[in-house]
């Protein structure tokens, strides 16, 4: 079968699952970090507001594995020692301070004094002699996985920067042009890690230098539910070719669902998506396929 019909049918096929499956996705790989991953204090305190998305940032950039921070003195009470070189990550305070004055009436009154301040956190990676454990307890999943030869060359070869850590995300950061998955061990099956990997890869591809899709900046914009309604279907269609999957899972029509639901136009939505879709996962083969003799060999086998 031709690539074309392939990416044609597993839209279409899509497309059907769709009005059968309903909205009970749920995320294919297991949470092995405590606070699921978030950046924490390590009096377990979670990190809110700018400095959730500060350190969540250098978690990502630094490949860090651990969501714990300190500051240099409380790592050095629980007898740990910052590594040689080691590089600390800046995070703010702040809180109102209230102040008793007279008015010019000789009344008292309470005025608001607003306090900014920053200081400096080591992450649990880069300290040594800590005891502590931020992995989750429960019990072990059991992998239903098989590595497949050729959906493993189309990410290598696709040019894509990836970061692999053991944390509770999978997302793309557009200005970054970088790519960062959960580890292959968290996931349940083959297929739910490649069909994540293909959906991050299919975002890599609307990055300005290639394919230059809108993204949108948060959920709920039409703009973010349109790209992943193109990341899902790409994804499907990535993992028909590399035949991890013999039909459309279940759960790519669920995840699409939950997107489209409240999307105008539906079907005139899905059609140019499911375009959209397909020019990327095209992409995505014909970088891979430049880059490996065996990619091209194994696609059109």
């Amino acid at each position: 079968m031709a690539k074309s019909d392939i990416l044609n049918n597993t839209a279409m096929a899509l497309i059907k699952l769709m009005e059968t499956e309903g909205m009970n996705w749920t995320k294919p790989w297991k949470t092995t970090t405590m606070n699921n991953g978030q950046p924490i204090s390590i009096r377990k305190r979670e990190y809110n507001g700018i400095n959730r998305w500060i350190l969540g940032m250098e978690m990502a950039l630094n490949g860090y594995t651990s969501p714990v921070f300190a500051t240099f003195q409380k790592w050095k009470e629980v007898g740990a020692k910052i590594k040689k070189g080691a590089t600390s990550h800046e995070v703010v305070f702040f809180k109102t301070l209230f102040k008793t004055q007279l008015d010019q009436k000789g009344e008292e009154e309470q005025i608001k004094i607003p306090l900014l301040k920053t200081y400096r956190v080591f992450n649990a990676d880069q300290v040594e002699g800590w005891q502590g454990n931020w992995l989750t307890e429960g019990e072990e999943q059991t992998q239903d996985w098989n590595d497949v030869e050729l959906a493993d060359l189309i990410v290598e070869n696709s040019g894509a920067e990836i970061d692999h850590i053991n944390q509770d995300k999978a997302f793309y950061m557009p200005s970054l042009d970088k790519i960062v998955m959960p580890k292959k061990e968290q996931f349940k099956d083959d297929s739910g890690y490649y069909g994540t990997m293909f959906h991050e890869l299919v975002h890599w591809t609307g990055h300005s230098s290639r394919l230059d899709r809108k993204f949108g900046t948060r959920k709920g914009n039409d703009n973010y539910a349109k790209e992943e309604l193109v990341a899902e279907l790409g994804a499907a269609m990535l993992s028909a070719i590399a035949k991890v999957d013999a039909e459309p899972r279940a759960d790519h029509a669920q995840y699409l669902n939950g997107w489209i639901k409240g999307l105008k136009d539906q079907p005139k939505m899905i059609l140019t998506a499911a375009s959209k879709a397909e020019k990327a996962a095209q992409f995505i083969i014909d970088q891979s396929t430049e880059n490996s003799e065996k990619v091209k060999e194994l696609v059109a086998a």
